[in-house]
C-alpha cells in the first residue's frame, strides 16, 4: 500500500488520509492549493492502492504537462507542431504506400498492386499518427491519462460527518 500522498507544498493542493469511517471507507482529506481544507471524501478500501498510486502519478505528472503547456503556447510554436505533424504523418504515408508499389511493380495484377499499395498507405498513416503523438505529446501525458481512467472508476463518495 502507498504510504504517503500528501502534497501540501504543491501548488496543485493535496490529499491526506485521515482515517476509516463507520463503514470501512477509507477518509482523505482535501486540501487546497494555500493549505485550507477543501473538503472530505472517502474511497472503499479495495480502491485506496489503486486512487493513490493514480493521485501519485497526477501529481507527479502536472507539473511537466503545465510547463510544456506554458512553453509551448505560443502562436509560432502551435503552427511549427502543426506543420511537424503533417509532414510525419504525409511522409510516412507515402512510404507506406511506396514500399508496396515497389514490391509489387512486376506483379501482373492490378489488384493486387492497388489493395497492397492502399494497405501500405493505411498502415503508414496509422504509423504517422503514432509517431506525432509520441513526439508531440507533452512529457506525463500518457501516466497523466492513464491515472485519470483509473480514478473514473473508481467510487468516490463525500464524506458525510453527520452520519
Amino acid at each position: 500500500m502507498v504510504q504517503n500522498i500528501s502534497a501540501q507544498g504543491s501548488t496543485f493542493g493535496g490529499i491526506n488520509k485521515i482515517g476509516v469511517d463507520t463503514n470501512g471507507r477509507i477518509i482523505y482529506q482535501v486540501v487546497d492549493s494555500s493549505g485550507q481544507e477543501a473538503g472530505k471524501m472517502t474511497i472503499a478500501p479495495q480502491d485506496a492502492d489503486t486512487f493513490e498510486k493514480s493521485y501519485n502519478d497526477i501529481m507527479e505528472s502536472a507539473p511537466k504537462i503545465q510547463e510544456y503547456a506554458i512553453k509551448h503556447s505560443s502562436p509560432e510554436d502551435t503552427k511549427k507542431r502543426k506543420k511537424a505533424s503533417r509532414i510525419i504523418t504525409l511522409v510516412t504515408t507515402l512510404i507506406g504506400a511506396g514500399v508496396p508499389i515497389y514490391r509489387t511493380r512486376k506483379s501482373s495484377s492490378t489488384y493486387k498492386q492497388v489493395f497492397a499499395t492502399l494497405g501500405g498507405a493505411i498502415a503508414g498513416l496509422a504509423a504517422g499518427i503514432g509517431i506525432t503523438f509520441a513526439t508531440l505529446t507533452p512529457p506525463g501525458m500518457m501516466k497523466f491519462a492513464k491515472a485519470s481512467k483509473n480514478l473514473s472508476k473508481i467510487e468516490i463518495q463525500p464524506f458525510n460527518e453527520t452520519a
